[in-house]
C-alpha cells in the first residue's frame, strides 16, 4: 500500500520493534520472516553476511545439541553450513566436554552455535553463559532459538546473556492464534555487532504478515511489562 496510506501501521510497528527489542535485550528487531523457521534461516543469514563480509570464508561450521528442533539443523543446512551435533548428559544438558572437544577441533571453521533456552527438553542449562563464552571465544556467533521464549520473558533476556541472535514466535508467545495453516510471525532479533547484516530478503513483504501485528501490539500493550513477568512465572 501507499505509504501515505499506512501511517498507523508504521507507527504499529515501530512500538512493536522497540518493545520486543526491550524485552529480549537484543538493539534491533527485524518483523520480515513470517515464521520461526524463516527467522532461523534470516538469522543464519545474518551471521553468515558477517563472516563473509569480514572474509571469513572458511566459517562454515554449525554446532547444533542433540535436543534441537529439527528445523536447527534444517536452517543451517539452507544457509550452506555443515551441522555438527553436540551430545548432551542424562539431565538433558549440554555435554560440556563434547562441546569443548569439538569446538577445539572445529575453531576457526566455526560460524555459529545454535541452542535453545530452555532447552526442547524443558532444561534451563545452567553453563549457558560458559556455552556462549566459549563459541564467542573462537569467533563464532550464538543463535538462541526462541521458540520456548514464553518461559523467559521478563525474567532474562538472551540478548544480555550471550546471544546475538534470537528468532521468536509471535505466534506462540505474543497472542496471535496458532496452527490451522494461518499466517505466523517470527521476527529476529540481533545485538548491536549484526545490525548492519540483519535485512537479507527471507519475505517478499518488508514486514512479512503486517496484517497480524495489532494482535500482538495489543497483547503486550494490555499485559504490560508486569503482566508479560506474571504470564511466564504461570
Amino acid at each position: 500500500a501507499p505509504e501515505e496510506q499506512v501511517q498507523g501501521y508504521l507507527q504499529l510497528i515501530d512500538d512493536l520493534e522497540k518493545w520486543l527489542s526491550n524485552i529480549t535485550g537484543y538493539k534491533a528487531i527485524s518483523l520480515q520472516p513470517n515464521a520461526g523457521s524463516q527467522g532461523e534461516y534470516a538469522g543464519l543469514l545474518a551471521i553468515d553476511n558477517y563472516h563473509k563480509a569480514n572474509k571469513d570464508f572458511e566459517r562454515d561450521i554449525c554446532l547444533i545439541p542433540e535436543s534441537a528442533h529439527g528445523t536447527n539443523p534444517a536452517s543451517a543446512q539452507m544457509v550452506g553450513y555443515e551441522v555438527v551435533v553436540i551430545d548432551c548428559d542424562e539431565n538433558g544438558d549440554i555435554d560440556m566436554a563434547d562441546l569443548e572437544k569439538k569446538a577445539a577441533v572445529h575453531s576457526n571453521k566455526i560460524a555459529a552455535m545454535m541452542i535453545t533456552y530452555p532447552s526442547t527438553h524443558g532444561v534451563f542449562e545452567e553453563r549457558v553463559k560458559d556455552v556462549c563464552e566459549l563459541i564467542h571465544s573462537y569467533g563464532g556467533f550464538i543463535y538462541i532459538d526462541g521458540a520456548n521464549f514464553n518461559a523467559m520473558v521478563g525474567m532474562c533476556y538472551p540478548g544480555e546473556f550471550g546471544g546475538d541472535v534470537s528468532h521468536l514466535n509471535l505466534h506462540k508467545t505474543f497472542c496471535i492464534p496458532h496452527g490451522g495453516g494461518g499466517p505466523g510471525v517470527g521476527p529476529i532479533g540481533v545485538a548491536q555487532h549484526l545490525v548492519p547484516y540483519m535485512y537479507p530478503k527471507v519475505s517478499a513483504a518488508k514486514f512479512g504478515s503486517a496484517s497480524i501485528l495489532p494482535i500482538s501490539w495489543m497483547y503486550i500493550r494490555m499485559m504490560g511489562g508486569d503482566g508479560l513477568r506474571k504470564a511466564s512465572e504461570v
